[in-house]
Formats: C-alpha cells, structure tokens, sequence
C-alpha cells in the first residue's frame, strides 16, 4: 500500500502546480449547446489498465464502468452580456443508474492550447468520477482551448459564468445520448479551480439560476481572501510569481483599470518579457513565465504602484481584488473546504478565513485540513479523495456527509503519513519543499 500511494501522489503531482454586480441582461440564445462531439471512448478493461500503470489504488476509487469523453462547444454569457463560444469536456459514465453530475473547475494555466482527455492530468479527477457513475464536467473557462475572448484570471464573475452555462449547455446533450441524471450537482476544483468552485457556488445561490440547484461543494486549496492572505505573497519570496503579471493584465483586459499602456506598470526587463508572454497566441505556461520574473512579485512594479497598493485604499487594483475575494457570505448547500498547512502557494489561512467568516454564520459548511508538511502539489491527491467521498456520502444519503466512513478514513491518514515523511525527508535532503516548480524549474537551467 506504501508504493501504491507514493505512486499515486506522484503521479498526480504535475496537475496543480463576489462581488456579482448586476448587468443588463440581452435576451439569451435558446439553447446554450453549440455542438458536441464524442472524442474517447474508454472500456472498463482499458481503465483498469490506466488504473494499474497510473498507480491509483481500486481500493481508493474503484473503476465500476467504462466512460465517454465529449468535447463540448457552448455559449457562455461575457461581461457586456452578450453571449459567447466557450468550450469545454463532459465524461460520461456509461451506466444503468441515473449519474450525480461533478464540475471540476481547474487549475491555474496561462497557455491557451488544452488537451482532450486523460492526458490532461487534471481531467484524471474526472475520470475519478466518471468510473463511479458521475457525470463529470470539465470547463475551459473562456478563452481556452479556442474560445472566444480572454481568461480573465481569478475572477469570479467570468469563472462562474464559464461554468454555469457548461452544466446548462452539458445538460441539453443527456437526452439526446441517453443519459439520465439524479438531480443531484456538485462543484469541486483545485487552485485557481477552488476559488472557481466556490464563486460558481455562489453564483448559483444568488438566485441568477434557479433553474441549477446545488447539491455541495468542496473547493480545494483556492485563493478565497485575495485582498488578505493572499495579497502577502506579493512581498515575500513566493514560488509562483506569474499570478501578479496574469491578474493584472487579465484585469486591465476585462476592466481597464489602467488608463493608456499597462504594460507600463512593470520595471525593464520585466515590462518587455511580459509582452512577448502574453501577446497572442499564448504558448508558453506558468512554469516559463516563472523563470523570467523575481522571487519577490512586487520587484517587478514600478515604485508608484507599489505605493498605491499599499496606502490607497480606492485603488483601482484593490478595490477589484476585493470584488473577487470570497470570504464573507453565507452559503445555504453544505460547502466542505480542503487545505494543507504545507502548502507553500496557496497558503492554507485562506481556508481558514473562509471558514471562520462562513461558520460563523452557518453550520452547513466544514474544512479538512490536513498535511503538516504537504505543500501545494502533493496536497491534491488527498483532497480530491475527501471530496469525492464527501460526494459519494451525499449520494448514499448519509445524514453526516462530512463524516468518513472508518476505512476511508483510515486509508487517506495512512497516504496522508507516508507522503508527510516523503515530504519532510525531501526537505531535509534538499532544503527545498516537495513540489517547488520555480526551484526545480531553476535546478534545470
């Protein structure tokens, strides 16, 4: 069982390295489906192979029946409420009983190419559900995978839209391949995708959708206080100093919270390799674009902006990160937060915050916080677990759904211990926490 979890955290670790202001609505299409196309079909025999060569443990998600993977095109509502082409892929249990519908929101990327299927490590966690009789839906967000605009990064508004509309388009294609449904909807997603998660859960309880009722969520290491906890990384040495660059472009691009050339915020070098990076097409990925930038986020912005960030509160810049913070509301379906106190990218207090803010308020929401020293990549294997099963409780109408079962509960503690010693041994060996892409990145060159 050592190796099996080994090698499954292992090989997963390469996936995850509202405000809702009110707009005039146009009339909207009258379906939301532009096409679909089946792109794989995987045979149990086939899957269970995967299962096998990928490490992941039966015991842990056992493969109960072959799946259909569709590339989906779609119309999603853009911030001027017009309505444009999306895209994204839906996994399809082929099963007898009606299937729960899984979104997974993912994480953080910057080249707008995707891959279809299970190449895509991220559209792994699909498949994790799709061989246990869930629907699973996977969106691009707009903009990937030749959608129309840009990816508007960490932004509420455009991550819930973006994934709305795919559970709306995803479900005028079940009658039309025989799929059947149990009423029951669950968001989940890591990183970039837990604060995509949580803000589409939001969206759908904010009466926009009444048509979409939420069964529960589980957002997994996601960014929710970005003017608090999150906002410190811009000070410090910080593993992943892309998110500065991405967000304020991407806010520039949707909001134009910068008058004339906002390229312009950033000191040379810097000011030209952001360019070239973001100019269209974008190929290159986070992991490139952290070589070119300094540990120290802010040392790539000019003195003025740094100033501002600091002291005026009406900043432009902050007053948008606010807007996407997701910390202070009130949930109504039952929210189950995840987290790793090791995670070095997405600091755990974020959770924290959230939860406290939420809890206070209400007793449907919950955390798993787990991993003395998991930091961000090594923690997902175990959160996607505590979600799925937090999930799979639902579905067998647990009274408790945030209570394990014993043996599953035994089962991550005992994954959970082998990777925290992997960890803290590959710390001591190289000084370094398991799972630092820039270090590694570095290490390369």
């Amino acid at each position: 069982m050592k190796k099996n979890w080994l090698a499954f955290s292992i090989s997963l670790l390469s996936i995850f390295s509202f405000h809702f202001s009110s707009k005039a609505a146009t009339t909207p299409p009258d379906h939301y489906l532009v096409s679909y196309e089946l792109k794989y079909s995987y045979s149990q025999d086939s899957l269970d192979i995967f299962w096998k060569n990928s490490h992941i443990p039966q015991i842990a998600v056992k493969v109960r029946n072959a799946v259909d993977m569709y590339e989906v095109t779609y119309k999603g509502m853009w911030l001027d409420s017009t309505y444009i082409m999306a895209k994204g892929v839906m996994y399809v249990p082929k099963a007898v009983k009606p299937s729960a519908e899984m979104v997974y929101c993912h994480g953080t990327r910057i080249s707008l190419n995707q891959t279809y299927g299970i190449q895509d490590l991220e559209q792994v966690v699909c498949m994790m559900h799709a061989v246990d009789n869930y629907v699973a839906i996977f969106p691009f967000y707009y903009g990937f995978g030749g959608g129309e605009k840009e990816h508007v990064y960490q932004d509420a508004w455009t991550e819930a839209m973006a994934t709305t509309y795919m559970i709306k388009a995803c479900r005028e294609i079940y009658p039309q391949i025989g799929r059947s449904t149990s009423g029951q909807l669950f968001l989940t997603g890591y990183s970039q995708g837990g604060h995509a998660s949580l803000a589409t859960h939001k969206m759908l309880e904010s009466g926009s959708f009444p048509e979409v009722k939420l069964t529960a969520s589980s957002p997994m290491s996601g960014a929710y206080d970005m003017t608090g906890v999150q906002s410190k990384t811009m000070f410090k040495n910080y593993d992943q100093p892309h998110y500065l660059p991405y967000l304020i472009l991407s806010y520039q691009y949707a909001y134009h919270l910068w008058p004339g050339d906002v390229y312009e915020v950033f000191k040379e070098p810097y000011r030209t390799k952001m360019r070239e990076v973001f100019a269209q097409p974008r190929v290159k990925d986070f992991g490139d674009v952290n070589a070119m930038l300094p540990r120290v986020p802010g040392e790539m912005l000019v003195d003025s902006v740094v100033e501002r960030f600091n002291s005026d509160t009406s900043f432009a810049f902050t007053c948008k990160l606010k807007e996407n913070c997701l910390c202070n509301w009130v949930p109504k379906a039952p929210v189950q937060f995840c987290a790793c106190y090791g995670d070095n990218e997405v600091m755990y207090q974020n959770t924290e915050v959230a939860y406290a803010a939420m809890h206070a308020q209400t007793d449907v929401v919950h955390k798993r916080v787990f991993g003395k020293h998991l930091s961000h990549n090594p923690c997902a294997p175990f959160a996607i677990l505590y979600s799925k099963y937090f999930f799979d409780n639902f579905r067998k109408g647990k009274k408790h759904p945030e209570r394990l079962q014993a043996g599953k509960k035994m089962l991550i503690a005992i994954g959970v211990d082998i990777a925290n010693r992997q960890a803290l041994k590959h710390m001591k060996r190289t000084g370094k926490v398991e799972g630092d892409a820039l270090a590694s990145m570095k290490k390369k060159k």
